[in-house]
């Protein structure tokens, strides 16, 4: 009896090593992307030092950087194979300033998620939000005026 309880323990132990490792293995691919699009802006000169980074995974796929240039402004920049679009962030809405458009225009629930994200070279903020109806809404904004440039729920 104590013999299976060892080779249960020990296959659960090895089962979970190997979880881990897929999951590990798996992430990877995509924290070299990051690091790949953080040294190309720091290297061509958009930002001097990098604070954050994240994905964006919306009709197009971009990693958002931001942090600060040589004269301490804070940037954003927007990298996409290779390409870079950057910003001030000054010369965009703010995150509240765009909960604040999309609560005033939508009256929605719940608030989801908010994200800067980028879509025919146009930089954006994404907002997901729960509808009075309990529907998924998609809600696009232009970074620099918070223009509407699509809408979709599900």
């Amino acid at each position: 009896m104590k013999k299976w309880l060892i080779i249960l323990g020990l296959g659960i132990v090895f089962l979970a090593l190997f979880f881990i490792s897929t999951y590990q293995s798996s992430l990877s691919p995509l924290h070299d992307d990051k690091k790949k699009a953080e040294d190309l802006a720091v290297k061509q000169g958009y930002i001097k030092t990098v604070a954050s980074s994240d994905y964006y995974h919306g009709k197009e796929q971009a990693i958002v950087l931001t942090g600060k240039d040589d004269t301490n402004n804070e940037i954003i920049a927007w990298v996409q194979d290779g390409n870079i679009i950057a910003r001030k962030k000054s010369e965009g809405l703010t995150k509240q300033e765009i909960i604040e458009k999309v609560t005033n225009e939508r009256d929605p629930k719940e608030i989801h998620k908010v994200k800067l994200g980028i879509e025919n070279k146009i930089p954006l903020w994404e907002v997901v939000y729960i509808d009075k109806q309990g529907r998924f809404n998609f809600y696009y904004a232009a970074f620099e005026n918070g223009e509407l440039l699509k809408r979709y729920s599900i």
